[in-house]
């Protein structure tokens, strides 16, 4: 398992923290594997690190370029929702 470093403003990264987020959207230009350590750093007004962070580990991971439910018409149209499941 690896190591990998997220930044989050201040308002995600507070939601992440308590627990209401459980998920969380990237691009796909960057290795995140299942397992793999997260360590979620705050990012200041700025832009800049803090020193707040938190470690989460990654679960299941969906790589939407592979799915096809969708046209891309439907998708520039409507857009996509990430839903959470409890």
């Amino acid at each position: 398992m690896a190591e990998r470093t997220i930044h989050l403003d201040k308002e995600i990264f507070d939601l992440v923290k308590s627990g209401r987020k459980k998920f969380e959207v990237r691009l796909g230009s960057k290795e995140i594997n299942e397992g793999d350590k997260l360590i979620i750093i705050q990012r200041d007004e700025s832009g800049n690190p803090t020193s707040n962070k938190i470690i989460k580990k990654a679960g299941y991971i969906e790589t939407t370029k592979k799915l096809h439910y969708w046209t891309k018409e439907d998708i520039n149209k409507f857009g996509l929702k990430i839903i959470q499941l409890e």
